[in-house]
């Protein structure tokens, strides 16, 4: 009995693990930033990056590179560098914070507790994003140890968790946008389905941001699909409620 259980466990896993995934952890140090990635925006991430995971995974491997470079291009420049740049405002308005400090209350130490978050990778390009949580991290775990000591107001807090939470959220919704076309008659998303459309013109990475549709498909009707986007500020408000 025991080693048909195990065999049961073992194809259970074969079925749900579709390609060669590496595991790895992280450790969280801001509160917000872990709150957000633990929960239901943190899910649409890891589901947007697998989504681009396997894109990449798909075109890499073509005799004809122009689908991969047209995709890479676009995660390079609408994605990482628009990510970069506001990671960069958000340095600066600590920085701006710190030059106004009235300082406050000083500890002796500031303990954060457990906060591992595991990663599923199957594409470098999941490392370039990991990088950029990472740099967000940096920063609001500073944000929150000057705000423990009553230095600022926790409007001033907030205002920066929402700054760092939505570059997050735009990685998601991003992604999701640009590669709803790729749901075939409202099913599950299709990467075959969409690169077909890319390489044939049906689809694009860059629709015209006068076009007032949802979907990006050229000349080709879309039904309208529910995607799961990042919870917005109020539900996150809530969040940062909860026992970590």
């Amino acid at each position: 009995m025991a080693t048909q259980k195990n065999a049961s466990n073992k194809n259970s896993n074969d079925q749900t693990v579709r390609r060669k995934t590496a595991v790895t952890k992280i450790e969280l140090k801001s509160e917000a930033v872990y709150l957000h990635m633990r929960g239901q925006s943190g899910e649409a991430i890891h589901k947007a990056l697998y989504r681009m995971g396997e894109l990449f995974k798909m075109t890499h491997r073509s005799s004809d590179k122009k689908v991969y470079n047209t995709i890479k291009d676009w995660f390079q420049k609408e994605i990482i560098d628009v990510a970069e740049k506001d990671i960069d405002k958000l340095v600066n308005y600590f920085e701006a914070l710190q030059s106004e400090l009235v300082p406050g209350y000083s500890f002796l130490d500031i303990k954060n507790p457990k906060m591992d978050l595991e990663f599923s990778i199957i594409h470098k390009s999941h490392l370039d994003i990991i990088n950029l949580i990472s740099k967000i991290d940096i920063v609001m775990d500073d944000i929150e140890a000057i705000a423990l000591s009553g230095s600022f107001d926790d409007d001033i807090e907030n205002n920066a968790r929402n700054q760092a939470l939505s570059i997050l959220n735009n990685i998601a919704s991003k992604i999701f946008k640009i590669t709803k076309p790729g749901k075939r008659n409202g099913g599950p998303f299709s990467p075959g389905f969409f690169l077909e459309g890319l390489q044939k013109g049906v689809f694009t990475l860059y629709p015209d941001p006068d076009t007032k549709v949802e979907s990006n498909v050229v000349n080709m009707d879309s039904k309208n699909e529910s995607e799961l986007i990042a919870k917005k500020t109020d539900t996150e408000n809530v969040e940062l409620t909860e026992a970590v």
